[in-house]
């Protein structure tokens, strides 16, 4: 082959089969794309969580109300209670919106229950997180003071993420 592209040998490109093919990919990138962005901003700390919906239905229907207490406030259970079209994916969205803000705190060693992440609908029926007891106590010790949640279920999938803001180390 022709040429002086990666694949022809000398430059230590992927036939060549030695370290320089990736020092070469690493330069051609550079070229095509500039510099690589800085880094993730350490202000910004993102949650994600993924439940099946069938297994949350499946989980509150085999434990039952203890279960829900031990996972929902009472305001919880009394909106999942209410919740209409399809009540399984709405569990389901709650419990990745709690599992989604306890990955924002990332707990070291201490136990934060899901239950200190109350979950509920604003009046124009956007979710909003309530940190209570050890997951705020979590929230101020890492100086987390802005946060926003999203909440969505297609099919058998529910997905919620998180994201915060640091305040300024003072």
């Amino acid at each position: 082959m022709s040429g002086r592209g990666p694949e022809s040998g000398p430059e230590g490109g992927p036939e060549s089969g030695s370290e320089g093919g990736a020092d070469t990919l690493r330069a051609a990138l550079h070229r095509m794309l500039g510099d690589a962005p800085a880094g993730a901003d350490p202000r910004v700390r993102v949650g994600v969580d993924l439940v099946h919906v069938p297994r949350a239905a499946d989980l509150a229907r085999r434990h039952g109300e203890r279960w829900l207490a031990d996972q929902f406030t009472p305001r919880e259970r009394e909106q999942l209670a209410a919740a209409t079209g399809t009540p399984a994916a709405t569990l389901a969205g709650r419990l990745a919106a709690k599992e989604a803000f306890l990955k924002l705190l990332t707990p070291e060693r201490e136990l934060i229950p899901l239950r200190d992440i109350e979950v509920l609908r604003a009046p124009g029926g956007a979710p909003t997180v309530h940190p209570r007891a050890a997951a705020l106590h979590r929230l101020r010790a890492q100086r987390l003071t802005h946060w926003t949640l999203s909440i969505t279920h297609e099919g058998d999938w529910a997905v919620a993420v998180t994201a915060a803001l640091t305040s300024p180390t003072p």
